[in-house]
C-alpha cells in the first residue's frame, strides 16, 4: 500500500465514488460512497453523481446490483459541464435534464442492465457517448450541442425505472485506473474489464421518445427497438448525427453482412491521434523533402509539388515560403498546411456549400482534370504530416462516404447549394393532402423520377410517404448524382497508404478530422496545451512573471466573454501558425516564455512559431495593457521573415 493508500499506484485517474451530498431524494450512498440504491416506492428521484470529473474517453464501470422486474425503463447516464449540486437534482435525468444546457442524458438499453450485469460508458473525442455490455456490445450515440468536451466533465447515472441499486467499480483510461478502496474492489473492476472485451460487435444506439409518468408505474414503454430517433420537432431535444429507417417499416432480420459491417473495435480503444500515429510508423520515413511555395499561388505551388516524379509523400516535407527567410523547423509548415486546407475548400472548384456543411460540386470537367482526386492527395498529405484535416463536410454526406445507412427525413433543405432544388425539395414538404400529391406528379413527377424514385406515379402514393420521397431526393443530389466525384476524392485520399480506408473503418473517430464540429475553444482548454517556463522561485523575476501570467488569464477570460477583439484562434496562428489544436497535437508542448521590458519605449509581446513560444514582457501592469500590446503584435504579424 502506497503513503497515499491507492492501490492502483502513482498514475491513478484519482479516486472514483459517488458524491455523497448531491443525490435524489430516495437515493442512499453506503460501501465508501461506492453504492448508491434507490427506494423502489418511486421509480424516480434515483439521479446520483460522481464525485470528480473525468477525462475524455475514461471508462467508468458499474454493476447492476439489484433490480425491480416488474418495471419497464432503466438506468439513464449522462454528462455535464456544470458542477453538481445538491440544491438542483431533478426527479428525472429525462427529460429534465436532457433538455437544460450543459448536460446530456441517454438511457441504457434494458437488455444490459439486468441483475449483477456489469457496464462500461464513457464519452469519445468526437463526443459520442459510448455505452458497453458485459456480451461486448457497444451502443453509441452523438448528443448534439449538450456539452462541451474542452470543459471540465462530470458524469451522473439516474436509478430510473427497474434500476434500484447500482456499484461503482471504477474506471480507466488506457493502463490507467483509477484508485479502488480495496484490493476486492479492485479485483471486481478487473473481472468487469474481461467480460466487455470478450465481444466487439457493434449496434447504434438512440434516443428514446419522451413518454410522460403520472404514476410510480410506466403508463407506456419506451421504443421497442434502439434503432428509434428523436423527433426533431421536439424543442430542446438533442438530435443524433446518425439515423436510420423507421424499423417499423422496414424490419429485418440482421445478416451477418450487418454484423460485419457494423463491427469496429478500433472505434472502443483508439482515438484520431492514435491512429494517425499508428499510421505514420507504418508509412513514414526518416527522410526529408525541401518544398517551394509561393503564398500568390499557394493551392497551385502544393500541386505542382504533389505532381512531381520525385515527390515521395511519406518523406517529411520542409516548406521555404518565396522571399522569406525563416528555416522550417515546423512552424513554416504548419502555416502551409492550414492555409492548403482553406485553399482545397475555396479555390479548387471541387465543394460548394456554406462553411461547415460543404458538398461535392458535379463538374465533369474538373473530373476529368483529375481535381476531386488532387483534393483528396492534398487532404491526406496534410493529415499524416500532422497538419489540419478538412473540417468542412457535411455529416449526413460524410457518414453516406463512410457506408452508413442514415435517414434523410429530418435533413436541412436549406443547406442545399442549389436554389432550384431547394424550391423543389420544398415543394415535396409542402405535401398536405391527396390533391398536392397529385400536383407534385404534374410538375416534379419527371424529376423524382430521375431522382431514383419512380414510384412518384403509384396509385396507392399517399401523404405518409412524403418523409420518404424527400429521403431519396436529398440522397441522390448530395451522395449519388457525385458518387464519381466522391469516388475520385477517396481515391486520391487512398493514394498515400489507403488512408481512406482507416477513416472508414474508424468513421466516428475521425469525425472532428472531416467535418466542423463547432465545439468553440475555452480558456480551459487554450491553456491546458501551454507550460509556463518560469524563472527560479523566490527571485524578483519570478514575482513580475507571476503578476504578468495572472493578467494574462484576465485576458483570455476576457476571449472566452467576447469583451475584447482577440480570439484564441488568433493567438494560436500568432505562436504556433495553426489556428487549431492539430489531429497529431502538438509536440513539443506550446510555452509561454518572458523578457525583461526595456526602460524606454515599448517592446511587443512576440512568438516564435517553431519552438512554438510566446514572450510576454515581465511586470505587466493591468489586463487592458496586456490585452492592447498582445492584440498590436498579433495583427503586426504577416508572416515568415515579414515585418
Amino acid at each position: 500500500m502506497k503513503k497515499h493508500g491507492r492501490v492502483c499506484g502513482s498514475r491513478c485517474l484519482g479516486p472514483m465514488t459517488f458524491h455523497p451530498e448531491v443525490k435524489g431524494q430516495l437515493v442512499s450512498i453506503c460501501q465508501g460512497a461506492h453504492l448508491a440504491m434507490r427506494d423502489i416506492s418511486c421509480f424516480k428521484h434515483g439521479l446520483v453523481f460522481l464525485s470528480r470529473p473525468v477525462k475524455i474517453k475514461e471508462r467508468i464501470s458499474i454493476c447492476i446490483e439489484s433490480t425491480v422486474p416488474s418495471w419497464d425503463g432503466a438506468l439513464r447516464v449522462g454528462f455535464t459541464n456544470h458542477c453538481p449540486n445538491a440544491n438542483l437534482i431533478p426527479p428525472m435525468a429525462i427529460p429534465d435534464l436532457r433538455e437544460t444546457p450543459g448536460y446530456c442524458a441517454v438511457p441504457v438499453p434494458e437488455e444490459t442492465c439486468q441483475t449483477g450485469a456489469h457496464v462500461e460508458f464513457w464519452m469519445n473525442h468526437a463526443g459520442y457517448v459510448m455505452i458497453q455490455g458485459a456480451d461486448g456490445k457497444t451502443f453509441y450515440m452523438k448528443v448534439k450541442g449538450q456539452v462541451k468536451l474542452k470543459e471540465p466533465l462530470y458524469v451522473f447515472l439516474d436509478m430510473y425505472g427497474s434500476t434500484s441499486a447500482v456499484r461503482l467499480l471504477g474506471s480507466r483510461k488506457g493502463t490507467r485506473t483509477s484508485c479502488p478502496d480495496s484490493p476486492k474492489d479492485l479485483e471486481q473492476f478487473s473481472s468487469s474489464e474481461t467480460k466487455v472485451k470478450e465481444q466487439g460487435q457493434m449496434k447504434s444506439f438512440f434516443n428514446f421518445n419522451k413518454n410522460v409518468h403520472s404514476d410510480n408505474r410506466r403508463s407506456s414503454r419506451e421504443a421497442s427497438t434502439w434503432e428509434t430517433s428523436l423527433s426533431p420537432s421536439s424543442p430542446g431535444t438533442p438530435v443524433p448525427f446518425m439515423q436510420t429507417p423507421d424499423q417499423t417499416q422496414n424490419r429485418r432480420p440482421s445478416t451477418s453482412k450487418d454484423l460485419n459491417r457494423n463491427h469496429q473495435p478500433s472505434m472502443e480503444e483508439m482515438d484520431v491521434t492514435s491512429l494517425l500515429r499508428e499510421f505514420q510508423q507504418q508509412y513514414l520515413s526518416l527522410s526529408l523533402v525541401h518544398v517551394v511555395i509561393c503564398r500568390k499561388t499557394l493551392l497551385k505551388s502544393a500541386i505542382d509539388t504533389l505532381s512531381n516524379s520525385n515527390f515521395t509523400w511519406t518523406k517529411t516535407p520542409l516548406i521555404e515560403f518565396v522571399g522569406e527567410s525563416a528555416l522550417d523547423h515546423g512552424g513554416p509548415r504548419r502555416e502551409f498546411f492550414r492555409l492548403l486546407m482553406i485553399e482545397v475548400q475555396s479555390s479548387l472548384g471541387v465543394f460548394e456549400g456554406k462553411p461547415g456543411n460543404l458538398f461535392f460540386t458535379y463538374d465533369q470537367s474538373a473530373l476529368q482534370q483529375h481535381k476531386y482526386e488532387k483534393a483528396g492527395k492534398l487532404v491526406a498529405w496534410s493529415l499524416v504530416h500532422g497538419g489540419p484535416g478538412l473540417k468542412a463536410l457535411d455529416p449526413c454526406l460524410y457518414q453516406l462516404m463512410c457506408g452508413q445507412e442514415i435517414q434523410l427525413t429530418d435533413f436541412d433543405w436549406r443547406l442545399i447549394p442549389d436554389g432550384d432544388v431547394q424550391e423543389k425539395v420544398k415543394k415535396i414538404l409542402s405535401c398536405r393532402k391527396t390533391a398536392h400529391i397529385h400536383e407534385l406528379q404534374r410538375e416534379l413527377g419527371d424529376w423524382i423520377c430521375e431522382c431514383g424514385f419512380p414510384g412518384i406515379y403509384g396509385p396507392n402514393l399517399s401523404v405518409q410517404d412524403i418523409p420518404n420521397i424527400y429521403s431519396f431526393v436529398v440522397r441522390h443530389y448530395i451522395y449519388l448524382r457525385v458518387s464519381n466525384m466522391i469516388n475520385q476524392f477517396i481515391k486520391g485520399l487512398n493514394s498515400y497508404g489507403r488512408l481512406w480506408d482507416k477513416v472508414k473503418e474508424n468513421w466516428i473517430e475521425f469525425l472532428p478530422v472531416f467535418i466542423n464540429m463547432k465545439e468553440p475553444m475555452s480558456r480551459h482548454a487554450f491553456m491546458a496545451h501551454f507550460q509556463i517556463n518560469w524563472s527560479r522561485d523566490g527571485t524578483k523575476k519570478r514575482e513580475e512573471e507571476e503578476q504578468t501570467v495572472y493578467y494574462w488569464e484576465q485576458v483570455l477570460k476576457m476571449i472566452e466573454d467576447k469583451k475584447t477583439e482577440l480570439h484564441f484562434e488568433d493567438l494560436l496562428v500568432f505562436i504556433t501558425a495553426t489556428d487549431e489544436v492539430p489531429a497529431l497535437g502538438f509536440s513539443p508542448k506550446p510555452s509561454i516564455n518572458f523578457y525583461q521590458p526595456e526602460g524606454r519605449g515599448c517592446r511587443l509581446p512576440y512568438a516564435s512559431t517553431c519552438m512554438m513560444g510566446l514572450f510576454l514582457p515581465r511586470g505587466v501592469k493591468c489586463q487592458a495593457e496586456l490585452n492592447t500590446i498582445l492584440l498590436r503584435a498579433v495583427r503586426d504579424s504577416a508572416g515568415f521573415g515579414k515585418t
